[in-house]
């Protein structure tokens, strides 16, 4: 197998691990294309997302227990804000708000 072969492979392998990610998070989002495409770099970008995607499922579900557990004091607000700033991938640090409202 050539080095050529084995540059494809790994290739399509980061093609299909993105498109996999891609399709979960719903992004239609262009691919970089074409021969030296930053295919590396794309994916921390969506494996930055994907963490972002889930850490927001987890405030709003903590959030959610939180009202729970609380609600029969009737002193917690209905509302939850966070600004925060996270490093979901080595190098990719990002600042996002999550929002969270308790419908009763």
């Amino acid at each position: 197998m050539g080095n050529a072969d084995l540059a494809q492979g790994r290739s399509e392998a980061l093609n299909k691990t993105i498109g996999e990610i891609m399709n979960f998070l719903g992004d239609n989002a262009k691919r970089p294309g074409g021969t030296g495409a930053d295919l590396r770099g794309f994916l921390r970008e969506k494996l930055g997302d994907l963490g972002e995607y889930w850490y927001k499922r987890g405030v709003r579900r903590g959030r959610i227990e939180s009202y729970d557990e609380w609600k029969t004091t009737g002193k917690l607000s209905k509302r939850f804000r966070y600004k925060g700033t996270r490093q979901f991938f080595d190098g990719d640090q990002r600042s996002f708000r999550v929002t969270s409202t308790i419908k009763t």
